[in-house]
């Protein structure tokens, strides 16, 4: 990887850090971080922010790309860390202030959701990014990729995530998950 790639995706891990620390205040572990040695063989994510859940930042120039990579390497971490939640964050390059500026993507959704059906990343990446009333509000935002072939990949707004989060920890109490900064 080249520095330039790296300076991006580190500055990605930053904001998303940033990002979730004000958007979900009520949700964070003690201190938030970054966690340090990806690619490690043990590497378990590129945040500590929320408990019980690995976060996978994935910065491309094409973010459907990134998204089913995302979420399988969150997955692929998340078993290792012992989190029961993956979480896969791709930022949208250029996004206007207003619009959605990261997509979280996941192999499996922290509660049962109502999910827009999609046979590609493309359309279903279109569909959560779409501000319109017939989407549905940004928390509700979900679409889910079933190709048959491969494995149903989750694609929503960072708010639907964080939404479906919250629900799953309000059904689950007291178990939040390991306690682990990197």
């Amino acid at each position: 990887m080249g520095n330039s790639n790296k300076r991006r995706g580190d500055r990605a891990e930053r904001e998303a850090l940033t990002l979730l620390c004000q958007i979900a205040p009520d949700l964070l572990v003690p201190r938030p971080q970054r966690l340090l040695g990806a690619g490690r063989r043990e590497d378990a994510g590129d945040l500590w922010v929320l408990p019980n859940v690995t976060v996978q930042v994935k910065h491309r120039a094409d973010p459907a790309q990134a998204i089913r990579i995302a979420a399988d390497a969150a997955a692929v971490q998340a078993r290792r860390a012992g989190c029961h939640f993956a979480l896969g964050l791709v930022p949208i390059p250029r996004a206007r202030h207003s619009a959605v500026r990261w997509v979280a993507c996941s192999a499996t959704w922290p509660v049962l959701v109502n999910a827009a059906e999609f046979r590609s990343v493309t359309r279903a990446l279109a569909h959560v990014r779409r501000d319109e009333a017939s989407t549905g509000p940004r928390d509700q935002r979900v679409a889910v990729v079933d190709r048959g072939q491969t494995a149903a990949l989750y694609v929503a707004t960072l708010e639907a995530w964080l939404h479906a989060y919250r629900r799953a920890n309000r059904a689950a109490r007291p178990f939040m998950g390991p306690d682990r900064p990197g």
